[in-house]
């Protein structure tokens, strides 16, 4: 297992503050990777973000190589959990941090066992020779509408309304995450990004950079300046893991 990740503020941010976190810890037995984009007044967004990063690794601990997916499962549960309430306890404390929040995705891998959790619109994809599908579930309104068949993936995409999560560490005293239980095979990838990389990049494109570019290694700084090239209208986070 490599794994590579980059942030990036982007261009169009105002104030050219990153809210987006990420943190990566390959262990002996496995490895925990968390990503995080904040919101929130002030500096809100970019204490949420890296605290519920700092807070998720120092909750999971050693993996000890042994876990099956419902012990990941609760471990990433326990984890989301502790990390939701040091966001609420932070914005408890500073009044000027009231309403902060992020959101999360987090990947748990020992061996080819790998489970993706999620809570908001960041997203997890897994990446093989046959192509690429997202394993997280988008938390957000224009999501929901395109579930319920109200609107089309296109029209969502263009909504004024498509950045409106509806689930994040540090809103509720409970979070609800959504979990994807993978296996990963050798020569595939996993790529988990904020929202800052797939509105401004297409997902055949990343695909392409990671899978057929030959140099995965330099993937995540392609995309990054791909997005900037875009316009870059928010922070662009990325953490691709290589199995």
């Amino acid at each position: 297992m490599r794994a590579w990740g980059i942030t990036d503020v982007g261009f169009a941010r105002q104030g050219r503050v990153n809210q987006d976190a990420f943190e990566m810890l390959e262990q002996p037995k496995g490895g925990l990777f968390v990503l995080c984009d904040g919101m929130g007044g002030a500096n809100g967004g970019e204490i949420a973000s890296r605290a519920a990063c700092k807070c998720f690794l120092e909750h999971a601990g050693e993996l000890t190589g042994r876990e099956d997916f419902r012990q990941l499962r609760q471990k990433a549960s326990d984890c989301i959990d502790a990390s939701n309430a040091d966001v609420l306890r932070r914005a408890m404390q500073d009044p000027a941090l009231e309403g902060m929040g992020t959101t999360l995705a987090a990947v748990l891998a020992v061996g080819e066992r790998c489970l993706c959790a999620n809570v908001g619109d960041s997203r997890i994809y897994h990446l093989t020779a046959a192509g690429m599908r997202q394993v997280s579930t988008d938390h957000s309104w224009v999501a929901e509408m395109v579930r319920r068949g109200q609107i089309s993936p296109i029209e969502a995409a263009h909504h004024p309304r498509r950045n409106y999560i509806t689930r994040a560490l540090g809103a509720e005293r409970v979070v609800e995450a959504d979990y994807a239980e993978v296996t990963v095979q050798r020569g595939e990838y996993l790529l988990l990004c904020s929202d800052g990389l797939y509105t401004e990049v297409s997902e055949p494109e990343i695909y392409y950079e990671v899978f057929h570019s030959g140099h995965p290694e330099l993937a995540c700084g392609s995309l990054v300046h791909k997005a900037n090239r875009r316009g870059g209208r928010d922070n662009i986070t990325i953490i691709l893991i290589s199995f």
